[in-house]
């Protein structure tokens, strides 16, 4: 007996419609971004530290600077307790400030500001240069962060300077504090005296690695600290920095250690972010200074 025939019919699978697709695309890019976000924030809350080695034949011993700039009012932990443990273990002879630790936005509130000036001030002396959000809040919106912070024992500068002596080495600190076009106004007398007072260490505290640009090239600065242009804000892999305030697109001077003639200079890639773009690519930084004489 033949076995029956059975004819199989395949039914042809359903097309996906346009609206599940769109779906699909979407929740895809929420997701990766999404993870983009939390690798943004987990980034921006990781210190990294960034060590230079100067050579000056004007100093003694071994002098280490630890340096901040640009926080905005970040916090890192509660009343910036990582921060300062950061800073406790670095083992600092002197912490050097460049601004911008405030947001000129929110003029008053400053408060944090001053408690960790406070708490560095007990790891080593503090010596704190004015930047534009702190001038800006001062000069237009009436803030008085500048003397609440000198009211606490911090040595705040407006173009101010002050010798001090570590391991036998004389250092002249020197703060400058003006936009570099308001230099040859404002400045730079105060800036030339302080620079031929005679031949110790010069440690020059500035914000703006701009006049670097211009203004200071044909000085002989030992070592300055500056801050400002916040890395680039984004950083590109191979590339650097993508824009800063004062440099726009693809800044020369974001980040790291120059030589201009005899002068020596770091810019610090801060710590915070004032405006809506986060840092991206661009870890939060505590700048180390060891100055030897070898």
């Amino acid at each position: 007996m033949a076995e029956s025939e059975q004819t199989q019919v395949i039914q042809p699978k359903k097309k996906m419609g346009f609206g599940k697709k769109l779906i699909i695309i979407l929740a895809v890019i929420v997701a990766f971004l999404g993870v983009c976000s939390l690798m943004i924030v987990h980034q921006n809350n990781q210190l990294e530290k960034k060590f230079y080695q100067v050579k000056s034949n004007k100093v003694v011993d071994n002098i280490r600077i630890v340096a901040l700039a640009d926080l905005h009012l970040k916090e890192f932990g509660k009343d910036n307790e990582k921060l300062v443990a950061e800073v406790k273990n670095l083992s600092p002879d002197i912490v050097a400030i460049v601004g911008d630790m405030n947001l000129e936005s929110q003029p008053d509130n400053y408060s944090s500001v001053i408690s960790l000036c406070k708490q560095l001030n007990e790891i080593a002396p503090v010596y704190y240069c004015l930047g534009n959000h702190e001038i800006d809040a001062m000069l237009f919106k009436n803030s008085n962060i500048y003397k609440d912070i000198k009211a606490e024992g911090i040595k705040i500068f407006n173009n101010e300077t002050e010798t001090v002596n570590i391991g036998g080495t004389a250092i002249d600190i020197i703060g400058l504090t003006q936009n570099p076009t308001e230099f040859d106004e404002y400045g730079k007398d105060f800036f030339e005296k302080a620079m031929s007072a005679d031949d110790n260490f010069k440690l020059l505290l500035t914000h703006y690695p701009e006049y670097f640009l211009s203004k200071l090239n044909a000085y002989d600065i030992d070592l300055a600290i500056t801050g400002h242009a916040h890395g680039g804000q984004v950083r590109l892999p191979f590339i650097g920095g993508l824009y800063a305030a004062d440099q726009g697109l693809f800044p020369k001077l974001c980040d790291g250690y120059h030589e201009d003639g005899n002068s020596k200079f770091i810019v610090s890639r801060g710590l915070g972010k004032s405006g809506i773009v986060p840092r991206i690519n661009n870890k939060p930084e505590i700048v180390i200074a060891d100055i030897s004489w070898y």
